[in-house]
């Protein structure tokens, strides 16, 4: 019996009873002597609040997987922030009414107890994984990890002016901006608290103070919103998205009505509004809370399939709207209803009290998936594959997470936490199988460590598909002039038309070749067609070279931009990160104002937001009937793109100066030929970029 009690865990070793009175009566099992100790009451848990982690983790995990169909899926993450600032303000002020102080130094303890010991497991287990996959996945690892353990992520990738909606740079743990978000509120929220309590002793003053920085941060994100560029900034920043949270607050301030007397109130009788919000709370039961809950998850749902993420709607007033119906949600959880109860179904309870590790560990192992399967992945041939492996994989792993670290951590502390592990890796001479554990554990736990730290100090920078675009954007400008010598001195030919696929009026349906079948003409190669050499007579066309070419165009265009100068030496280019076909009219008409705009225009401006035909009407006005005007349709797995390329396909159909550069067509079958994000070529895709780009470009000569 004694060397059984060795094996036992602590909570096995310890019976435990909860009296009425917030004491525990333990059995120490060598002595069976019984004593009471003092203990914080646990309260009990709120029915459907697990169902609803349920719903809001499932949101974000199909936005990250299927960003097309739920664009609007991180909403997910306003839901979480919801919940947070009511249960956390509740906690607070349940422990004000009980007790007549509140214990920051142990809240703060508890917070870290909760978050840090997944999170850490999550960068040690990840970080070895991505030195094997190898290519980009690294790049920045230093700084996200440095960003993780600081609970300070978003500010980290705000001033390192990174992009949450960007697939440039696959950062492994770009999710942790919201355990940062959340994180900075426990630090700083809980002062709040304490100083309405002590100075203010006011329900009134919570309200206030919750409901004014609610309205402040939702106004600071509509504010600094601008409409077309990046939101990175409003979406990450604590001051622009902690509404969620502070509206949370404000529903456990409206909830809690014995603020002022500080008299303690039996759970759930802190949750029993006064004044208007009783009135408020009888008016919903009257009209049954299972109607208001039904409504609510529609509007989150709606958003959630409806409203992507570059939509200005989203950042004026669409996640405070979100983030209404949360809380209003949340406040229907706390009267029975057939919502509630269908929250409370066992596979919902089992997902959402595991959602911080489903939270932690989805995105990292999308990205590594991603990276692993990246040719299958671009094609579309891999994305079940990545689908079912990503979702089985983070299940798995959560729940593992959620019975060995955060259960115990949370119970029992780090230090016994880790002293039951040295107890169950110790050698037990009536057990000889177990002498291998420790070998295996600690080599594991040394390995991961020493992996991990490798990993982040030799995390690169660049990926390479920014150094492409770095060398590209170099290229921007107009060209040498007439007989411009190619790389190493030599003399760049002409272009002739080489048949490559999708140069034509309109997007085709017919399977492009394989890329071995698209001729690619090397820089300062001899033409080998006939007639090569030869003078061009009177009647013939002036050499294809680009001077009367501009093309205007994005991050993909930079990234061939050396391929275009290759074949057409003398065309402007003009490229950048992040463009979209808005900014076309501007470059166009400040190029018609200096009289540099050329015969022919290319514009490769269709990959980074929803194309609408009033913007292919300003662009024609602007380029006149005079000019040819060749549009490359994107490729991408991005939810606006099939609209994009459909505005383009029937622009051309309808303008007879119009002529499309099928990029989608070339490349859909080639998955070789795009980089891991699927968008941007590799240099062998560019390649192709440039020589569809120069057919497109002789085409419309004529």
């Amino acid at each position: 019996m004694a060397a059984r009690t060795t094996d036992l865990s602590v909570e096995d070793a310890t019976a435990t009873a909860e009296n009425g009175t917030g004491t525990v009566r333990t059995v120490d099992p060598p002595t069976g002597a019984t004593r009471l100790v003092q203990r914080r009451p646990t309260p009990r848990r709120i029915a459907g609040i697990d169902g609803l982690r349920a719903v809001a983790v499932l949101l974000v995990l199909a936005f990250h997987l299927a960003p097309d169909a739920v664009p609007g899926g991180f909403v997910g993450v306003d839901v979480f922030f919801v919940i947070s600032g009511f249960l956390i303000t509740m906690g607070l002020l349940r422990e004000k009414a009980r007790t007549g102080r509140i214990d920051l130094a142990h809240f703060w303890t508890r917070r870290v107890r909760r978050l840090l010991p997944a999170l850490l497991v999550v960068v040690a287990v990840c970080s070895p994984v991505a030195l094997l996959v190898g290519g980009d996945v690294r790049v920045h690892l230093d700084r996200q990890v440095f960003g993780a353990l600081t609970f300070s992520s978003n500010w980290v990738s705000i001033a390192a002016e990174d992009s949450y909606f960007s697939a440039l740079v696959p950062q492994m743990f770009s999710n942790l901006w919201s355990l940062a978000v959340e994180e900075q509120f426990y630090l700083v929220w809980p002062l709040v608290v304490l100083g309405v309590l002590l100075l203010a002793r006011s329900r009134r003053a919570g309200l206030v103070a919750a409901g004014a920085a609610a309205l402040a941060s939702a106004s600071a994100m509509a504010l600094l919103h601008t409409p077309g560029e990046d939101p990175t900034r409003v979406y990450y920043g604590t001051d622009t998205h902690v509404f969620g949270m502070m509206l949370g607050a404000l529903l456990a301030f409206w909830y809690f009505g014995n603020v002022r007397t500080g008299r303690p109130a039996p759970w759930p009788g802190a949750l029993t509004p006064v004044g208007r919000g009783a009135r408020v709370v009888r008016a919903l039961k009257r009209r049954r809370p299972g109607v208001v809950a039904g409504v609510c998850l529609v509007v989150i749902g709606a958003f959630s399939l409806l409203v992507p993420w570059d939509s200005a709607v989203t950042y004026r007033g669409g996640l405070f709207i979100v983030s209404l119906a949360a809380a209003l949600l949340v406040t229907t959880m706390l009267h029975d209803s057939r919502v509630r109860r269908l929250l409370e179904t066992p596979a919902l309870r089992w997902i959402g009290e595991r959602s911080y590790g489903v939270y932690l560990w989805h995105w990292p192992v999308f990205v590594l998936l991603t990276q692993i399967f990246a040719k299958q992945w671009v094609e579309g041939s891999g994305v079940p594959l990545v689908w079912v492996v990503t979702v089985v994989v983070t299940f798995v792993l959560a729940g593992l997470s959620f019975r060995y670290v955060e259960q115990p951590v949370v119970r029992d502390g780090v230090l016994v936490s880790l002293e039951r592990l040295a107890r169950w890796v110790r050698p037990v001479r009536s057990a000889p199988g177990r002498g291998l554990r420790a070998p295996l554990v600690g080599g594991a736990m040394v390995a991961c460590l020493v992996l991990t730290g490798f990993a982040v100090a030799t995390a690169p920078h660049v990926t390479s598909i920014e150094q492409d675009i770095a060398a590209g954007m170099g290229e921007n400008g107009p060209g040498e002039g007439p007989g411009a010598p190619g790389p190493g001195g030599a003399e760049v030919p002409t272009v002739a038309p080489s048949g490559t696929p999708g140069a034509t009026s309109e997007p085709s349906d017919e399977p492009s070749p394989a890329p071995s079948d698209v001729p690619v003409e090397p820089s300062g190669a001899p033409s080998t067609e006939p007639g090569a050499g030869e003078e061009p007579s009177a009647s013939t066309a002036p050499p294809a070279t680009g001077a009367d070419l501009v093309v205007v165009g994005d991050s993909v265009t930079a990234a061939s931009a050396k391929q275009i100068r290759a074949l057409l030496p003398d065309v402007r280019i003009d490229s950048a990160v992040s463009r979209s076909m808005l900014v076309a009219p501007g470059i166009l008409g400040e190029l018609e104002k200096k009289g540099e705009l050329p015969d022919v225009v290319v514009l490769a401006l269709a990959t980074n937001t929803t194309l609408r035909e009033r913007t292919i009407n300003d662009v024609l006005a602007v380029v006149g009937p005079e000019r040819r005007v060749v549009l490359v349709n994107a490729y991408g797995a991005r939810s606006w793109i099939k609209g994009t390329n459909a505005v383009i396909a029937k622009a051309a159909k309808e303008h007879p100066e119009v002529s499309v550069a099928d990029w989608h067509g070339a490349v859909r079958s080639h998955g070789e030929l795009l980089a891991a994000d699927g968008v941007h070529p590799t240099r062998d895709g560019a390649a192709v970029y440039a020589r569809l780009v120069a057919d497109a470009y002789v085409a419309a000569r004529g």
